[in-house]
């Protein structure tokens, strides 16, 4: 995407219940600030992080909340998952791009929700979304994530949208890579 706006910028879509954008849309000013750090401490609950990295853990403070968030910032792009109707954010999107010599994108994924709306079909919702949105990016030839294992719900979402199991020289058992092609 490199003779396009970067990633973390043309990265926008819609879907029926949910807005995806950029982490920056959230907005200037202490007090915005302070709602989206709290956002960030809200969603990063022990339920939603039990099988993320350390850095991912124990996030219940503001300062830990912008660290985080600018850590986020800084290897992907960072985007928030809202509610349309209420405009409440209920979850993160990351996007990883690889970019081929022949300019072609590869992209890695990874998401995660708040427990308070985990079970209402929202996951689904966003990668089909997110899907969608590839597809209409010419260079995207790819999509993939890997899942821990014994997240069937996560697993699920994944293959409900295309995605099939991924052969990898990993020797981490406890995470299956699946992958979404795109036919260009």
């Amino acid at each position: 995407m490199a003779d396009h706006k970067p990633l973390q910028i043309s990265c926008r879509f819609e879907t029926e219940r949910l807005l995806i954008q950029s982490w920056e849309s959230q907005g200037e000013g202490l007090s915005n600030e302070k709602i989206f750090a709290q956002n960030v401490v809200d969603i990063l609950s022990k339920e939603v992080t039990k099988d993320l990295p350390d850095g991912w853990q124990d996030i219940n403070s503001e300062d830990k909340a912008w660290d985080w968030i600018k850590d986020r910032a800084a290897e992907s792009a960072f985007l928030t998952i809202q509610t349309k109707s209420t405009l409440e954010v209920v979850g993160f999107l990351f996007l990883f791009e690889a970019i081929g010599v022949d300019k072609s994108v590869k992209l890695n994924l990874g998401y995660l929700l708040s427990h308070s709306v985990w079970g209402q079909g929202l996951g689904s919702e966003l990668i089909a979304g997110l899907v969608n949105w590839c597809q209409k990016q010419s260079q995207i030839t790819s999509i993939s994530g890997g899942v821990v294992s014994d997240n069937i719900g996560s697993i699920r979402v994944l293959e409900k949208n295309g995605f099939k199991p991924k052969l990898s020289n990993d020797t981490q058992e406890s995470v299956i890579f699946l992958e979404r092609k795109f036919d260009r």
